[in-house]
């Protein structure tokens, strides 16, 4: 299954470009030459892109085995206090674990979009 997975990304990677270069429209956002503010606007927020393409794959693996717990066990609490995102900036990740024999995986994926 891994494999496949793998096998399939890898054929998107050199597929989906020459399909965008395909798509590529004929207006002056193409053709090298300077923009005016009007075309800049219009350009706003991707509009009048005719084609982009994204790929986005995450493959985690863990094994929790073989852990012992003796004694008491005491878990704590999770607590997120009033505003504690203000002023927050950039990508943030917050992970809680309130468990015992936990494997906790984090992800971060970050789009870059290509656009010609």
């Amino acid at each position: 299954m891994v494999e496949r997975r793998r096998n399939t990304r890898h054929a998107l990677w050199i597929v989906l470009p020459l399909l965008s270069s395909l798509a590529a429209a004929d207006d002056a956002l193409f053709t090298g030459e300077a923009l005016s503010a009007d075309q800049l606007q219009e350009a706003n927020g991707r509009q009048g892109i005719p084609f982009q393409w994204q790929v986005n794959d995450t493959d985690q693996n863990a094994i929790v085995a073989d852990n012992v717990l003796n004694g008491t066990v005491i878990t704590g609490d999770n607590v997120i206090s009033d505003h504690a995102f203000d002023n927050m900036n950039g990508v943030a990740t917050v992970i809680q674990n309130t468990g015992n024999h936990v494997v906790i995986q984090d992800s971060t994926q970050i789009n870059v979009l290509i656009n010609h």
